[in-house]
């Protein structure tokens, strides 16, 4: 006997499956067997499964896509107005420990603008955090679009705008009051 799908000869009568491409055999003791050609018999037939493609996504941005877009040029927003917030507050801070460095922290007035800063930091990088989120939805539903990726790529840049300040805002309240105050031996 001879497997129906490659040709190559069976061990045994009672083989469930062939031994060389793997496949179900099915016997049928009245259908007559046919020998399969030599060289198709040498050759190694190896079955591919086939998966059905996956149907294109035809239309514009969808809702996934817009919101995407807004939120991260929110988050850019947010980024440059906690900039203007918080260098404004840092440049007093940082003049007020060169020249006044007998006071701990020279902050005075900019101490509620650095909380405004880091407050408009947190709410960027949120807002970044929410684009990305949503350009992934976007990528599983929606058609690809310019505008999904252009939000998804301004996302990230919010949310590193966003980020450096958080990191470094205690760096320098903490250390720049000590670079300048003086050392009695």
């Amino acid at each position: 006997m001879f497997c129906q799908n490659c040709g190559e000869m069976l061990e045994s009568k009672n083989q469930k499956f062939c031994a060389s491409c793997g496949s179900e055999l099915t016997h049928t003791p009245d259908a007559p067997q046919l020998k399969a050609e030599e060289n198709q018999a040498s050759s190694t037939v190896r079955s591919v499964p086939v998966y059905e493609p996956k149907p294109i996504k035809v239309g514009g941005p969808g809702p996934h896509s817009q919101r995407c877009f807004a939120f991260a040029i929110v988050s850019i927003a947010l980024a440059i107005a906690g900039f203007i917030f918080g260098g404004s507050s840092f440049f007093r801070f940082l003049i007020s420990s060169m020249f006044y460095p007998y006071y701990p922290i020279g902050l005075g007035g900019g101490l509620v603008t650095i909380i405004i800063a880091i407050i408009l930091n947190i709410a960027g990088l949120i807002f970044g955090i929410l684009s990305r989120v949503n350009s992934r939805k976007a990528g599983e539903i929606e058609p690809i679009n310019t505008l999904e990726k252009f939000g998804s790529v301004v996302s990230v840049f919010g949310i590193i705008m966003n980020t450096i300040p958080l990191v470094i805002t205690p760096i320098i309240i903490l250390v720049v009051p000590y670079l300048f105050m003086p050392i009695y031996y």
